[in-house]
């Protein structure tokens, strides 16, 4: 596929998904990219891991009495600014309401900048209230698109795969250009595709290090189960990354640069709910589970608790991938199964449970304790449908506590994130 082949496609792509309403936000079922799985696992996890880092900036912006510079690279509709603006300042608590980290007083300029113009147009829609935001087109196959003069930012801001469409050729002269563009301190957010996510070992490549560049990607989760494998779905190459792989790739750039990498963090996130779990287009062995997880989360809505069972074929040529994945499977299947029990319990009084093995890692035995304590106060607290509307979005945030304490920044997830400091 030569690359005016590619370009085509990836634009035919994101045109057609803006006509349909995929990058509506008040449209959460099919067809849209905002499901229940991005809106209280993808978004939420991205904002927990981006807060701490946004902090540091912010007090130190604020000590200047200067606000924050915003580069949003792949913009798409503007999905960034609604990511930043809704950083929690602290972790809720039952005597204290969400705050927001960064207002929007606190943003001085915001760009976002994407190679779609029915993106572009869309986020120009979406953000038209918003004075202090810029969206235009541009390629960021030619670099960072600043004009000479132009000030620096402080955050380079990419999310939701965006940078996973570029070359590592592409990716290596964007991250030189924002080290030479930058100011003292820049925070640098690489959201890429994870090159480890069980919706896709076809593509792991081998454990010897050979790594393979691009491969076929498609957004045919945005299309119904029956056009999904048809002409219509467009299919371009993507860049698949390694945690380590992305970390050296980073590094080797910066120091050629003279930049010094400051804090740093890689982040796992949707390892097990990505968006092709349901397609299992890449993968036909995956079970669905996002769209069981998305079930778990709707109101009035009882789910099959089996369908969220995940199993893990390992893969013969990594081994380290395979102890993660099996962990999190004996883990996450543990929950599963202990939310089944406490339910029989109900139905069956005269039935006692035994104590969940003290084996089980601490987070799984407080999350079988919590579901079964649930389970026995539910027919006592007003619910219409206590299993449907608070146990099961229950154990839906039980398990996304699991999916976010044991990743391990490795890329075994359908997203990638690597949150890095540049200093000079």
């Amino acid at each position: 596929m030569n690359q005016q082949t590619v370009l085509k496609n990836v634009l035919n792509n994101y045109a057609k998904a803006v006509a349909v309403g995929a990058y509506d936000s008040k449209l959460a079922g099919r067809g849209s990219k905002c499901d229940n799985v991005r809106q209280y696992w993808e978004d939420r996890y991205t904002r927990y891991v981006l807060s701490p880092p946004i902090r540091r900036l912010i007090e130190r912006k604020r000590a200047e009495n200067r606000g924050v510079r915003i580069m949003d690279l792949g913009c798409g509709a503007g999905e960034g600014w609604n990511i930043l603006t809704t950083l929690p300042q602290t972790s809720p608590t039952l005597d204290a309401q969400f705050n927001s980290l960064l207002n929007e007083s606190d943003i001085e300029f915001y760009q976002g900048v994407d190679i779609s113009p029915e993106m572009i147009d869309k986020a120009i829609s979406i953000h038209a209230h918003h004075d202090q935001t810029q969206f235009i087109v541009a390629d960021l196959d030619r670099g960072l698109p600043v004009d000479s003069g132009e000030a620096p930012y402080d955050v380079y801001f990419s999310s939701y795969g965006a940078l996973s469409h570029l070359s590592d050729d592409s990716l290596s002269k964007l991250v030189g250009d924002i080290c030479q563009h930058m100011g003292d301190r820049a925070i640098f957010v690489a959201d890429l595709l994870g090159r480890y996510s069980y919706e896709w070992p076809c593509y792991w490549g081998e454990i010897s290090g050979k790594s393979i560049t691009q491969q076929t990607y498609s957004m045919s989760y945005l299309y119904p189960p029956e056009m999904r494998n048809t002409e219509d779905v467009e299919r371009f190459p993507i860049r698949y990354w390694g945690g380590e792989e992305i970390d050296r790739f980073l590094r080797m750039i910066t120091e050629s640069m003279n930049v010094k990498v400051g804090e740093f963090q890689l982040c796992d996130r949707s390892i097990l709910v990505g968006r092709h779990t349901d397609t299992r287009e890449f993968n036909p062995q995956i079970s669905p589970l996002r769209s069981a997880i998305n079930s778990l989360h709707a109101i009035d809505t009882r789910t099959d608790l089996t369908r969220l069972i995940f199993e893990y074929q390992p893969h013969p040529q990594h081994p380290h991938i395979n102890r993660f994945f099996q962990n999190l499977e004996s883990a996450w299947n543990s929950v599963v199964y202990g939310c089944m029990e406490s339910l029989d319990m109900w139905r069956n009084p005269e039935k006692l449970l035994a104590e969940p093995p003290i084996e089980y890692p601490p987070i799984v035995l407080d999350s079988v304790r919590i579901l079964r304590q649930l389970v026995n106060q539910a027919p006592n607290l007003h619910f219409d449908d206590p299993r449907a509307n608070l146990i099961e979005p229950q154990l839906a945030y039980l398990l996304r506590n699991l999916e976010w304490n044991f990743q391990q920044g490795l890329g075994a997830s359908h997203g990638l994130l690597a949150i890095y400091e540049f200093r000079r």
